[in-house]
């Protein structure tokens, strides 16, 4: 009990050293001013302001020494205890050097005052952070001091793969960075813990780890982050806390076994996560469609009046972007030498593509096979077969293919097995056979296959 007592009262009285530190700052820079100050009739004052600066430094130094002992280790905390205790010394020995004035004493008094200015520094390190003299300096003076600044613009999520986005380094590093990093890294760790790295903050600190993977509400890091800010175990103890955004994503990063590599998946990321990402940073994991997401050139004006001369109608689909919908203007003829011209001008362009209704054969549709990013295409109509669907299996991004009112057969689900992209196949008014659509249909669930007419379960009643 009387150890207990003793370390007590050490932590009581260490705390006071932020209350002092600014004591002898004060004085012993007085005592350095009066000491360059022209002529010698202040050395009354000098004397006072050395004897004054060295005992209120001895009562910092002192202090210090004792708080230290509850913020972790790190050169930065090694740099100011020591740099602090020396200045403690020399304020001490400045008392009996001073006594005098004259060059020895003005030299010692620059001497004191740098030792004091490094020690003050380390001390703002250990308190704000290693950044905070220079996070709001200019750029140049930034570089010049080592600081990088962070580019806090809104992310362009247009050009980033939102299919692949890592949860940890995207959102919950940046966050790390800015209000824990200050004291738990390699110059300072409280508690004995470090969090500038992964390795690190999953390593934990002088109190085990500080999450459980797949347990959230028991990991003592969740807990601090959501104490009230006036609570005394919160974290961060100083500056903005952490909002409701950043401490769901450090729970849902958690839950799914605290992974530095879990990539937020569209289709597996819970329509809470996507919403707090839509509202938060502008993220939309929704669904893309794929022409919001094509990449192609944009068409240049030119090409488009050469195509509306040739009677195609043509719709922009995404505002701004380079994907086309074209089909031929109302009650205008469209020719097979009209489409290898579309073909020609337009390629990687044209995403949705209508022919529908217009007597073109296997022949004249063979240029169809020319437009890479062919997304929906319309048959519906034509004299098309089986031979075009064999020569169009390399169109990757075929997702809807409309044969509705054509002479196809059986014969067209063999080259249907290229179409790993299909989801949509509209059949109607074809001569295709309710069984080869039945065994196509069940052994490719994901492709809505539509003949027209649906089955349902038939219903039975029983009577007596």
């Amino acid at each position: 009990m009387p150890t207990l007592l003793l370390a007590d009262l050490g932590l009581f009285l260490g705390r006071f050293h932020p209350v002092l530190v600014h004591l002898p700052i004060g004085i012993l820079l007085l005592a350095v001013l009066l000491e360059w100050w022209p002529g010698n009739r202040a050395r009354s004052a000098i004397k006072i302001s050395w004897l004054l600066g060295a005992t209120t430094a001895l009562a910092a130094a002192g202090c210090g020494w004792l708080l230290a002992a509850e913020s972790g280790g790190g050169d930065t905390l090694f740099w100011h205890r020591w740099l602090g205790v020396s200045v403690a010394v020399l304020a001490v020995m400045g008392i009996w050097v001073n006594r005098k004035g004259g060059k020895l004493a003005k030299g010692y008094g620059l001497l004191v005052a740098g030792l004091l200015a490094a020690a003050g520094h380390q001390g703002g390190n250990l308190t704000h952070g290693e950044a905070y003299l220079f996070q709001h300096a200019p750029r140049a003076v930034q570089k010049i001091a080592g600081h990088v600044p962070e580019d806090r613009a809104a992310a362009d999520w247009s050009q980033i793969d939102t299919d692949s986005i890592n949860l940890f380094a995207t959102f919950l590093q940046p966050a790390i960075n800015e209000t824990c990093v200050r004291c738990h890294n390699a110059e300072k760790q409280h508690g004995g813990l470090r969090m500038d790295t992964p390795q690190q903050l999953l390593a934990g600190g002088d109190d085990g780890p500080i999450l459980l993977p797949g347990q959230p509400l028991a990991s003592n890091w969740m807990k601090r982050l959501s104490l009230p800010r006036n609570h005394v175990k919160a974290m961060p103890p100083q500056g903005r806390g952490w909002d409701f955004a950043q401490i769901r994503l450090l729970e849902y990063w958690i839950s799914e076994g605290a992974d530095t590599l879990l990539m937020l998946r569209p289709a597996t990321c819970p329509s809470e996560i996507k919403t707090l990402l839509r509202q938060n940073y502008g993220l939309d994991l929704r669904p893309k469609l794929f022409v919001e997401k094509m990449t192609a050139p944009a068409l240049a004006t030119q090409k488009i009046q050469e195509l509306k001369d040739l009677n195609w109608a043509i719709t922009e689909l995404v505002p701004g972007g380079s994907a086309l919908a074209v089909k031929p203007e109302p009650g205008q003829t469209i020719t097979p030498a009209s489409l290898q011209q579309l073909a020609a001008l337009a390629p990687e362009q044209v995403a949705y593509l209508s022919v529908e209704e217009l007597p073109l054969t296997d022949a004249d549709l063979v240029p169809l096979r020319l437009f890479p990013n062919l997304n929906r295409l319309r048959l519906n109509g034509t004299k098309v077969s089986a031979a075009t669907l064999a020569a169009l299996k390399d169109l990757r991004h075929l997702e809807s293919l409309n044969l509705y009112a054509t002479p196809v057969n059986d014969s067209i689900f063999k080259h249907l097995e290229h179409f790993s992209t299909l989801k949509r196949l509209y059949l109607w008014q074809t001569e295709v056979t309710p069984e080869a659509v039945e065994k196509y249909a069940s052994t490719h669930p994901d492709v809505e296959v539509n003949t027209g007419f649906t089955f349902s379960a038939a219903s039975t009643n029983n009577t007596k």
